[in-house]
């Protein structure tokens, strides 16, 4: 099954660029660019996107664009990029379609991350609540897994990302914090939920530092009762493939059913 984008900007050369890392992220992704309101309609009207990418840049954008994004079936969702969000998220906040923001200047960690967010129907496996991230991370080394832990801070309403190739950590994003800064802060949360994507688009590793001294150094910061204990891999059916998944997959899957 194909997953189809609109990327939707004035700007023609960032648009294609953008399109083209999008399209990296799999071989079944595939990317429509335009540069109007009326192009963008006629696209949406059409074909089956998955979702839109959009530079709210017109003014009718909240009427006719949003209308016919709304609209449309199969649901599409829509993220936002632009220089200032406070500008263009009047009102979209509410709307089901809308995912949310990616800033400019862009980097490759938001947008893999929020696009796949976006995206959960496709990428989404599973998720456990109330634990250490750390036992996680391990099987993920493990098993050379590619994905994507949001790690959700829950009482402070905090998320990071962290996105991991075969079973590397290349890069993670933690609010303002990037890279080696926002792992060290994901990893200081003694209590956290997460959630995980089999999916990683990244292929640049931005984490130049031992993963193993992280861990180690974070779990002595911790108090003895919250340190991570070891936990196993089990095999049960993924949410977005319906068929066998064991270890890390397994996991989650699992201990979502017991909650």
């Amino acid at each position: 099954m194909n997953i189809r984008c609109l990327v939707i900007d004035r700007d023609p050369i960032f648009s294609e660029k953008l399109g083209n890392f999008i399209k990296t992220f799999r071989d079944d992704f595939q990317v429509q660019t335009v540069t109007n309101v009326n192009q963008a309609i006629a696209a949406i009207s059409s074909t089956d996107f998955s979702l839109v990418l959009c530079e709210p840049f017109i003014t009718n954008f909240k009427t006719e664009l949003v209308s016919s994004i709304i609209e449309k079936k199969p649901p599409v969702s829509l993220l936002l990029t632009g220089q200032d969000n406070s500008l263009h998220l009047n009102g979209l906040q509410s709307l089901s379609c809308f995912k949310g923001f990616i800033p400019r200047p862009v980097r490759s960690a938001d947008i893999a991350g929020k696009v796949v967010l976006a995206l959960d129907d496709f990428f989404y496996q599973g998720n456990v609540l109330g634990v250490s991230c750390i036992p996680f991370i391990q099987i993920i080394e493990q098993e050379a897994s590619d994905c994507i832990l949001q790690v959700i801070k829950a009482k402070e309403e905090i998320k990071g990302l962290l996105f991991f190739k075969n079973g590397m950590l290349l890069d993670a994003i933690c609010d303002s914090t990037t890279a080696q800064e926002a792992v060290k802060r994901v990893l200081s949360w003694e209590k956290v939920d997460i959630e995980l994507y089999n999916i990683c688009p990244l292929k640049k590793n931005r984490i130049n530092v031992n993963m193993a001294t992280l861990i180690l150094k974070a779990i002595k910061n911790q108090e003895p009762s919250e340190r991570p204990s070891a936990v196993t891999g089990m095999e049960m059916s993924s949410k977005s493939t319906n068929k066998p998944v064991g270890g890390l997959a397994g996991l989650f899957l699992k201990k979502a059913r017991k909650k």
